[in-house]
């Protein structure tokens, strides 16, 4: 089993429906060498951590070559390996490309704001209101929710599968690489909404707020 994930580089935000016209003329495009340098420098990175597929076929991510047009990559991922599509949209994100889900049809166009959450939601851009009401609906089975931008996030945890103490949520956010991973535990929903609203708007003195610990992988 696999899946496809498709990026380019779109000079303006992209609908749903330019993005499905889009990845099917890249079906019909001939192959060849990538010549945008902002999807040749995503290439150059995805292909560092994840090699073109040569004969390797047991450990490599990907069930067939890239796909690879002067200004798009097409991956079919195999499903054993379905965490390489988070780097994917992350890597995307960073060099400013449109990246697309042709099996849910979700499109990410760079320097999206999107929230998503355990039960399934998800919304690009969300307002105020929007993220308020989506962290009110968390629960013991909607326990979790995150908003990023780019390879950026702050995201929460609710209950045991969290690792929250009683009465507490797991805040956690993320600048960038790995390494830069923190975590603290909240009492309030009122400080979590705080932490989200202030992501959303590129406000930083949340990140002051709190005793934050860095997280070791």
């Amino acid at each position: 089993m696999s899946f496809d994930l498709a990026v380019w580089f779109a000079p303006a935000e992209v609908t749903a429906a330019e993005v499905k016209a889009r990845y099917h003329q890249l079906a019909d495009a001939e192959p060849g060498d990538v010549k945008h340098p902002q999807v040749a420098a995503f290439y150059r990175e995805l292909t560092a951590r994840y090699p073109e597929l040569v004969d390797d076929f047991e450990n490599s991510p990907w069930a067939a070559g890239l796909d690879v047009t002067e200004d798009a990559v097409v991956m079919p991922i195999t499903s054993p390996h379905a965490e390489v599509a988070r780097f994917v949209l992350a890597l995307a994100q960073r060099h400013g490309l449109v990246a697309y889900d042709p099996q849910s049809g979700e499109v990410h166009n760079p320097g999206v704001l999107t929230f998503t959450s355990a039960n399934g939601f998800r919304a690009e851009n969300p307002d105020e209101t929007t993220i308020r009401t989506a962290l009110h609906r968390l629960s013991r089975t909607n326990w979790h929710a995150v908003l990023e931008r780019g390879d950026a996030y702050v995201q929460v945890g609710q209950g045991r599968n969290a690792g929250a103490p009683e009465g507490h949520y797991a805040l956690e956010h993320r600048d960038g690489s790995p390494d830069r991973h923190y975590r603290t535990d909240v009492p309030s929903l009122d400080d979590v909404t705080t932490a989200f609203l202030a992501f959303a708007t590129h406000d930083d003195t949340w990140r002051t707020r709190f005793d934050w610990r860095k997280l070791d992988f």
